[in-house]
């Protein structure tokens, strides 16, 4: 990226393990996605998947105990924003986290009443991001989730207004 480069390449970002710290945590993403580029609803959809991971490190990981902390580790590479949500709790099975969840997201009745109202955060990441792995550790357990930015949007390259402005009164 040359130019309207971002002013960053790499963030990271710690919070006490209680879910009502992790929607600060769910705005920074947002606003991190602003600043590399993204429209304001891919940096929306990628506030709900921080959200939701961090939400699994306390919920599984943790066991919902305020004791620990969950990182949240933001790179910007050239074309693709990388999010890791590092948690030193339980490990999960790799192989269930990383296996594809995006049918629960199907509601075959089409009611409201028959959407589960927990279990949908791995296929909404799986559904939104281009690609997400979780890595288990001895000492510290990796989510990471990548999305791709669109190389016809980089900031230095958006289309310049066109539309003049009247100044006359």
């Amino acid at each position: 990226m040359s130019g309207a480069e971002a002013p960053w390449s790499r963030l990271n970002f710690e919070i006490e393990s209680r879910l009502d710290a992790v929607p600060l945590l769910g705005q920074v993403a947002y606003l991190l996605c602003i600043a590399a580029g993204f429209a304001p609803v891919e940096g929306s959809q990628l506030e709900v998947c921080v959200v939701e991971a961090v939400n699994n490190s306390i919920l599984h990981a943790y066991q919902g105990d305020p004791a620990h902390r969950v990182e949240l580790e933001a790179q910007l590479l050239s074309g693709e924003l990388i999010f890791d949500v590092w948690d030193s709790g339980t490990s999960a099975d790799p192989a269930q986290m990383n296996a594809d969840h995006r049918g629960a997201l199907e509601v075959h009745s089409g009611q409201v009443k028959d959407i589960p109202h927990t279990g949908r955060g791995l296929a909404i990441i799986q559904e939104v991001m281009d690609s997400s792995e979780y890595t288990p550790g001895t000492e510290r357990n990796r989510f990471r989730m990548i999305k791709r930015r669109d190389l016809c949007q980089l900031p230095n390259e958006r289309p310049k207004r066109t539309r003049q402005l009247d100044h006359k009164k």
